[in-house]
Formats: structure tokens, sequence, C-alpha cells
């Protein structure tokens, strides 16, 4: 009897000791779940000038936590619309949340894809893709990149298990998507390839001050 006592002892203090250290792993993961500053993204900055855009509801909700939808103006260019989405658990939207298939999923005929490595965000190199979309005679170009925690990342699976593996350290499972798109005028591809370039430029320091490190 003393025995059986002892070990229903020992089995309640286990389940005590693992029902306490969930609670704190609990509220320290969420401790560690910052948001962004949006406010930190001015609407004028360089030549830049901007106006906050709508998310279309006719495409769905906006599955982000938060987010930055903006469209910038400079001159009589032609503008760039950003979307940064801010999401608490990366890995659980960034295959499905992918302009790869939400623009064919709105219509958008996906007329070519590549890659760039252009710019740097907190000192690491952008792995950004591109696709040119068209729809009803009217092109785009639509670059984009995701970051887990505070840096840029590819999208292959071996980043999405390596991120889940960095959660168990540093509690974080938030990410965002960052997402540039210009259209393509009359002057082509390559004025449209400028003009975002120029503008990623302008705006990742912007970027840096609004997303959580």
């Amino acid at each position: 009897m003393g025995i059986e006592r002892i070990r229903l002892t020992v089995l309640i203090t286990l389940l005590a000791v693992t029902f306490a250290g969930v609670r704190v792993a609990t509220r320290y993961r969420s401790s560690q779940t910052r948001l962004p500053d949006w406010s930190a993204v001015p609407y004028q900055f360089d030549s830049w000038s901007g106006v906050d855009g709508e998310f279309d509801p006719v495409y769905g909700v906006d599955p982000a936590q938060t987010s930055l939808l903006r469209i910038y103006y400079r001159n009589v260019n032609m503008p760039v619309i950003v979307y940064v989405g801010f999401y608490g658990s990366l890995a659980a939207v960034m295959e499905v949340h992918n302009p790869e298939r939400c623009y064919p999923g709105q219509g958008w005929t996906i007329l070519s894809t590549g890659k760039t490595a252009m710019g740097l965000f907190r000192d690491k190199q952008i792995p950004a893709q591109e696709i040119i979309v068209g729809k009803n005679g009217n092109r785009r170009l639509v670059r984009w990149w995701y970051n887990a925690g505070s840096r840029p990342i590819k999208t292959r699976l071996r980043h999405v298990y390596a991120m889940l593996a960095m959660s168990t350290i540093t509690g974080r499972t938030d990410g965002a998507l960052v997402r540039l798109e210009t259209p393509v005028d009359d002057y082509g591809e390559a004025a449209a390839e400028t003009r975002i370039n120029e503008f990623q430029r302008s705006i990742l320091p912007q970027l840096e001050k609004a997303l959580p490190l």
C-alpha cells in the first residue's frame, strides 16, 4: 500500500510539473509574439507618396492577423502597391497564401515567372520571387518574399521545418508576406522592373522599423 501511495504521489507530481511547464511555455511564446508597428511606415518618403488601400472583399477576407496595404505614387509614374501581411503562425499559411496560387484564383493568367535576389533585409539577402500576370489586356509585375520571425527565408519545405524547429527554441512562429506590385504599361516590363526596384530600396528601411525583430 505504501509503494502504491508513493507511485501515485510521484505521478501527481509529474503531472503538476508538466502542467506548470506547459503554462510557462505558453506564456513565454505569447510574450514572444510582437505585432508590427505600421505607423513606422510613413505615407511619404524619398519621392514616394502613399494612400491606404482596401482589401477587395470579392477575393475573400484578408487572412493576415494584421496587414498593411498602401498604394504609392511618384510624380506621374505608375503606382507601386505594397502589401505586408503578418501571421502569428507563418508555416500554416505560407504555402496556401501564395501569389502563384492567389492571382490565378482571381482570374489572372501567369505569363512568366522568375526569381531575384536584389536587396537586403536586416543584412540578409532577400530571396524574392516574381511573376508577370495578365487579365483583360492588363499586365502586372508582382514580387514577393516571406520573413520568418525577423529574417527573410526561401519558401522551400526544409525552411519551413527549420522555422518550426527554431520555434521550439525561441518560441516564435510568426512571420510576414511582403508583396510589391506595379502595372506593366506601354514602356514595358523593363520600366516596371526599374520602378519596383527603386521602390523596394526605399521601402525596405521603413519595413525594418515596422516588422518585429
